[in-house]
């Protein structure tokens, strides 16, 4: 039997219902009416619901089981409507709007859960029915017809998070799941389309940041949203199983029709005065493009699928849980987590997304100087960072080139000897003779994957933290702190002793290994693609640049050091506008808390200090364009004059 022209004809009727249910519960219907409207969203799932597990197995127990459901939610469903006739409740609330969306939502799932039963003669998981494109037509016209209806009036940053997550939510992977191309074409789509939608996210609370209040609460909902549906992926990829993006697909798209009524959140805020909400906002997002990453990794066969085929491919192993008294399960938990944000598709991901809010920066610089720096990080990031080590005909050469050593020690491989010199050694020279002639800014500025992270507008921005954090505060000004000599120099020591005892394992004089691996090799991985994004996410509570100002970086203090002793400095062309600037500006845009800028200024018409890693943004804020930068280029000058 063709059962097609009857599902096509169910769908339709149901597209047509259920949009006529939306323009009621949209056009403001309450009281009785609301409940009525409720009752019949609940109908529909009770109906579904009932008739998927009648086609499942006819008989006249589902028969009757099917009757009986839908006989006693009929009579009992009528119950609350009736007593409240005489009373005129006010029953649209906003738990009962969502409880409307999500019975649109759920009641279309089970519509194509039945479809399937009477195809398939089985009963499945009632999350089964997402898995049908007869769910997402009906769905998605659902939610064309609520945004568009909806659009007239519609605050704008919720019409804009609505009209990117609409193509987001309806190009599925789900709507031929057994279909291996269109899954992976789908999940591309999907990722570009999120990543366009996350900038969105950023950019509309950057522009917003002087507003007393914010969507925040809007923004971060969208971000969940997003965190699951990428987490669903995963788990598929992991797994196959496609239940959690089912549950993200109902979550998203009931999110979806219930903001499109309700409008945006009443939970307001602003996110350069809310540390908390900004941690959890940068946690969720960190989460989501984790995820990213690692789907991503999957499509491209950086992973295989599957537990297994995924614990073969990470880089640094998986050992059992209970190994060394419990040891194992968080040598396990770094190398999954390392496995990701080390990959070359998370870093790519997330230099589009930083990368971006940085090419937006360009256009907010007014010094010449600023836009060529900021140009030159987002070019670095991308050839340095991303072309060079691993796509362009000199990826396999990369450990014998200096400067091409990333972060020092342990990134490319063990300390061995043949990679010592060119190199190793090599790149902590030409390093070292960059920043004595340019300052640390060439690598804390500009060749770093930390700059572009830290310099676009919406991270930026976030300096505000280093006055108003508790920790942040205590970083400020240039004066190197006790605790951030003792975090560097433990840092540094680690390195150094890893370093030695992994040279001495190449050549044969020790066997020292953690769970297996090269001990730099298992640092480099601990400190760059774990504990430098601990630190990123505690950006609301440690400040921004805490890898600088802190220590934490081997690679950022080394060059601090050489910048520090080398030509690099601010200067100033008249001492005596710092002594009548009213505003101190300077001090305030400074990313890395360097709040003495106006006395040394004052004092001395110059600043000089490992922890100025050559930003610009002093520059850029001085109201008398008074700040200029000195280096080899200005020492060349004043030579040749």
């Amino acid at each position: 039997m063709d059962y097609l022209p009857i599902f096509l004809a169910v769908a339709s009727l149901m597209t047509a219902f259920s949009i006529y249910l939306i323009y009621l519960v949209k056009k403001g219907i309450n009281g009785i009416g609301f409940l009525l409207v409720l009752y019949l969203s609940g109908s529909m799932v009770v109906m579904f619901a009932s008739l998927s597990v009648f086609f499942s197995s006819p008989n006249q127990t589902t028969e009757a089981l099917a009757l009986a459901s839908n006989s006693a939610y009929m009579i009992f469903g009528l119950i609350p409507i009736l007593f409240s006739i005489n009373k005129k409740p006010n029953a649209r609330r906003w738990y009962t709007v969502l409880l409307f969306a999500v019975s649109m939502a759920v009641s279309e799932a089970l519509m194509g859960e039945t479809f399937d039963s009477i195809l398939t003669k089985q009963l499945g998981n009632p999350l089964l029915g997402v898995q049908s494109y007869w769910y997402y037509g009906v769905m998605i016209s659902e939610m064309v017809f609520t945004l568009v209806y909806s659009l007239k009036g519609m605050d704008r940053t919720l019409r804009n998070y609505l009209i990117v997550a609409l193509p987001i939510m309806g190009i599925s992977p789900m709507i031929f799941p057994s279909n291996p191309t269109f899954v992976t074409d789908a999940t591309w789509l999907n990722a570009s389309l999120m990543i366009v939608a996350t900038i969105l996210i950023y950019e509309t609370l950057y522009r917003d940041r002087l507003k007393r209040t914010q969507e925040t609460m809007t923004s971060l909902e969208m971000m969940l949203v997003f965190t699951l549906m990428m987490a669903g992926l995963f788990t598929y990829y992991l797994t196959g199983s496609w239940y959690v993006f089912d549950f993200s697909m109902l979550a998203g798209m009931s999110w979806f029709i219930y903001r499109a009524i309700e409008g945006p959140s009443h939970l307001k805020g602003n996110y350069l005065r809310d540390a908390t909400w900004t941690f959890s906002f940068i946690l969720v997002t960190f989460i989501m493009e984790w995820f990213m990453g690692g789907v991503l990794d999957f499509v491209t066969g950086t992973f295989s699928t599957g537990i297994s085929g995924f614990i073969s491919s990470l880089p640094l192993g998986f050992v059992s849980p209970t190994r060394d008294f419990g040891l194992g399960a968080l040598f396990n938990f770094l190398s999954i987590f390392g496995a990701v944000t080390g990959s070359i598709w998370f870093l790519i991901m997330m230099g589009t997304e930083m990368g971006m809010l940085a090419v937006f920066r360009i256009g907010q610089v007014k010094l010449r100087e600023n836009k060529i720096r900021l140009a030159l990080m987002v070019s670095a990031y991308a050839i340095y960072t991303i072309y060079l080590p691993s796509f362009s005909p000199l990826a396999s050469k990369i450990p014998y080139i200096p400067y091409m050593w990333s972060m020092g020690l342990g990134t490319l491989g063990p300390v061995s000897s043949h990679y010592l010199i060119p190199g190793i050694v090599g790149t902590y020279v030409v390093s070292a003779i960059l920043s004595f002639l340019f300052g640390s800014r060439q690598i804390c500025s500009v060749t770093c994957t930390a700059p572009t992270m830290y310099q676009g507008t919406f991270y930026d921005s976030l300096k505000s933290f280093n006055r108003t954090s508790k920790l942040g505060r205590k970083t400020l000004g240039s004066r190197l702190r006790p605790w951030y000599k003792v975090i560097a120099l433990t840092v540094w020591a680690s390195l150094l002793a890893f370093a030695v005892v992994s040279f001495l394992d190449q050549k044969g004089l020790l066997n020292f290994t953690i769970f297996g691996n090269d001990p730099t090799v298992f640092l480099y991985s601990f400190y760059f693609n774990f504990l430098w994004y601990v630190v990123f996410i505690s950006i609301p509570f440690m400040g921004t640049y805490a890898c600088a100002t802190q220590g934490w970086c081997s690679w950022g203090t080394f060059n601090q050091f050489f910048g520090g002793l080398g030509l690099f400095k601010l200067k100033v062309k008249d001492p005596d506008l710092c002594v009548k600037c009213e505003t101190k500006a300077c001090a305030e845009a400074c990313p890395v808390g360097n709040t003495d800028l106006p006395g040394n200024f004052i004092r001395s018409g110059q600043f000089k200090s490992m922890r100025c890693i050559g930003v610009g943004d002093c520059a850029e804020a001085c109201p008398y364009n008074n700040i200029s930068f000195y280096d080899i280029r200005s020492w060349l000058k004043e030579k040749l004059k």
